[in-house]
């Protein structure tokens, strides 16, 4: 009975349970995916490794903070947006490098083509890359028509950020940044036109009382990345390192795919709502990408290192 009780008491003791912040809805896709594969690693580990999830910022941890809150080792694992880690690495802004990537299977040849440098980075900072998840494309939603180049001039836009507002101005637009909680009262009392973002918060904002017209224009791409604290990962049994790995890696093809599900999902309420959806034409792309080429230069030079060598190296199918 001594034996047997040490042993159970020894069980337990290497059982872990890693808190997961997350700071999107329960309900939001990255979210789903990331409960379906904590549910996968108990199962894959049998019990040694449980993960709980903190969503909607429970935790009170920031986006821009979570690459330093993983390594540092304030939790064991984490989910962070990429670009929001670009004050510490740089090199974690490549896909949202204006005008770069045209298309969801160019973001997904370059997730493949960018994973070892991603994976360096990672350990850099202390952390093993377990997936990477992407956002949906990015539109343009209007109140007005969008034909070509000029159909765009004056239009004022909500911006978020430096970049997006640069971008947005190289159109012949006319940015307004704003925090996500204005956007919705400043369409209805007319101080923006239009407003940059993907499918979902279009839905999430019930673009449809204000907005008549919605645009592809995927001018930048968005992906996270799920990663875990690599002491805590070095801890861990040569088993359970291989069944989490395992796990990740026939996982992300369906993470993927929901992204692309979630975009299909909510153009389809948008245009139930009577959102003409249409895709812009390869002239205005074109137009659009050569006037953002001065941007994504500066950028490539802010950035540093091997930054443009990697945009070189990427040759697209």
């Amino acid at each position: 009975m001594a034996v047997l009780s040490g042993a159970m008491i020894s069980g337990t003791a290497q059982a872990e349970n890693w808190d997961l912040p997350l700071a999107w809805p329960a309900t939001n896709y990255i979210s789903v995916s990331a409960q379906k594969f904590a549910d996968d690693v108990k199962t894959a580990t049998d019990g040694r490794i449980e993960i709980t999830l903190h969503t909607g910022g429970s935790l009170g941890f920031k986006g821009p903070e979570m690459l330093s809150t993983v390594g540092d080792g304030l939790v064991p694992i984490g989910d962070m947006l990429l670009n929001q880690q670009v004050g510490t690495e740089p090199l974690l802004g490549m896909t949202s490098l204006p005008y770069f990537l045209s298309s969801f299977e160019q973001l997904k040849q370059f997730n493949d083509y960018f994973r070892p440098t991603l994976d360096k980075l990672m350990e850099k900072n202390n952390q093993k890359l377990l997936y990477t998840i992407p956002w949906p494309q990015q539109q343009i939603w209007t109140k007005t028509e969008v034909t070509d180049i000029a159909s765009l001039s004056g239009i004022k836009i909500r911006s978020y950020d430096r970049a997006s507002t640069d971008v947005f101005a190289s159109a012949g637009m006319t940015p307004v940044q704003l925090p996500w909680g204005e956007v919705i009262p400043s369409l209805a009392a007319g101080a923006i036109d239009a407003v940059a973002t993907s499918s979902p918060s279009a839905v999430d904002g019930s673009f449809w009382e204000f907005i008549k017209y919605g645009y592809p224009t995927r001018q930048t791409w968005n992906m996270n990345a799920m990663t875990v604290n690599l002491d805590r990962w070095n801890a861990l049994g040569e088993e359970d390192q291989k069944a989490i790995m395992d796990l990740a890696m026939k996982l992300e093809p369906a993470f993927w795919q929901a992204a692309q599900d979630e975009d299909a999902k909510n153009s389809a309420i948008l245009k139930e709502h009577g959102i003409a959806l249409a895709p812009i034409s390869d002239a205005l792309r074109a137009e659009l990408a050569k006037r953002a080429e001065p941007l994504r230069a500066a950028a490539l030079e802010k950035m540093g290192g091997d930054a443009k060598t990697i945009v070189d190296g990427f040759k697209p199918k």
